[in-house]
């Protein structure tokens, strides 16, 4: 896997789902880019790079959201969309080698079973710092089971997203250089 390739399609990704996206948006309801990105990378890539690029994308992630401290203070906190996309990609790579990587509706469903994955981890991590006085999760649900339902509204909605992109993604795999080899034994 081309790195540069990697890196600029990354940032394209998030640039596009914390900028862009808000165009697509349904009511509280918004697709997401990087989990198509990272479902494509977990696809075609071998494992560690798999791993290493859900990671850096995670990662990417955490420091272009923001929290408040008490109401003031903005902070980023590393971890919930870098573990979440880490937790993510194990899921999705023992079913690489019983799905068709080339078909775009693989896309809209790996992308799902992803972004829920991606979504438990987030909440969960998020609920437990939200113990910590004076740090509210971030999010606008009043309640963890409404934010945990908008955000697999908008898995659903990445999903229906991810067909068409993944069908561009597919397209753009001569520029990857994957070795065809390392992804299926």
């Amino acid at each position: 896997m081309r790195i540069a390739v990697f890196v600029v399609f990354m940032v394209l990704a998030v640039v596009l789902d914390t900028r862009f996206m808000e165009a697509l948006r349904i009511g509280p309801i918004l697709p997401s880019l990087a989990g198509t990105l990272a479902v494509f990378v977990v696809l075609c890539a071998p494992r560690q790079a798999a791993l290493w690029s859900c990671f850096s994308i995670g990662l990417l992630l955490d420091l272009s959201d923001f929290a408040l401290y008490q109401g003031s203070t903005a902070y980023c906190l590393v971890g919930p969309y870098t573990l979440g996309f880490l937790f993510g990609a194990n899921l999705i790579l023992p079913l690489r080698s019983m799905v068709f990587s080339r078909n775009p509706l693989t896309f809209g469903i790996l992308t799902v079973l992803f972004l829920t994955a991606v979504t438990v981890v987030y909440i969960a991590l998020w609920q437990f710092r939200g113990l910590y006085p004076g740090s509210p999760p971030p999010w606008v649900e009043p309640t963890v089971l409404g934010e945990l339902g908008r955000r697999l509204l908008c898995a659903l909605y990445s999903g229906l997203f991810a067909i068409p992109v993944g069908w561009g993604l597919v397209l753009s795999r001569p520029l990857w250089g994957f070795n065809p080899a390392a992804t299926r034994r």
